[in-house]
């Protein structure tokens, strides 16, 4: 096993503690519905931009869009909230399966799992500082490729390892826990 993966299983049971998930939830929580009525205004297309902005002609026209329709300001605002919200996220989701996978005593050969929640939010983390070069200019013209196609393959990647993990997750909650279980982690 190697050392960061061997590190994980000693500290899996202390990360899974109620107030740990307490903690980074509710800072979770908080800031994700402060991001989403920030970003209300602008609808499905920020979902359009991290999913489908490959290229600096896609981004600068979306962000055309949402100037010209005044919204500009509210997606600059919202990286007041975002820009560390992954550290809510990647902290609850970490907390959360280290507790789960201590109460169904899933095997630490799989404690590398416990690392896809800090690696979503890293690159998220990371498309974050992309967009934030988008907006250094007030024409937009930071806006270059590759950057687009390196922030939306970023943004995707995290979708796709968030969805990983809440199925992870989900499936755990399922579960009966494990017979050895020595109570809840306080």
């Amino acid at each position: 096993m190697n050392p960061p993966v061997a590190a994980l299983s000693r500290i899996r049971p202390v990360l899974g503690r109620t107030w740990l998930i307490v903690l980074f939830g509710g800072a979770y929580l908080l800031s994700q519905v402060t991001i989403l009525v920030i970003l209300h205004p602008l609808g499905g297309s920020v979902l359009e931009l991290q999913t489908l902005g490959f290229s600096a002609e896609t981004v600068r026209a979306i962000f055309r869009s949402w100037q010209e329709a005044g919204l500009m300001s509210a997606y600059r605002a919202h990286f007041v909230f975002d820009d560390v919200h992954w550290v809510w996220y990647s902290g609850f989701f970490t907390a959360l399966l280290c507790r789960l996978f201590e109460r169904h005593a899933v095997s630490h050969r799989l404690d590398a799992l416990l690392l896809l929640p800090l690696i979503s939010g890293l690159l998220d983390a990371y498309e974050n500082h992309v967009q934030h070069v988008f907006l250094a200019a007030p024409d937009f013209s930071t806006i270059v490729d590759p950057l687009p196609l390196l922030s939306t393959l970023a943004s995707i990647s995290k979708w796709v390892l968030v969805a990983g993990y809440l199925t992870l997750a989900g499936v755990l909650l399922a579960r009966r826990p494990a017979a050895s279980e020595s109570g809840s982690a306080g």
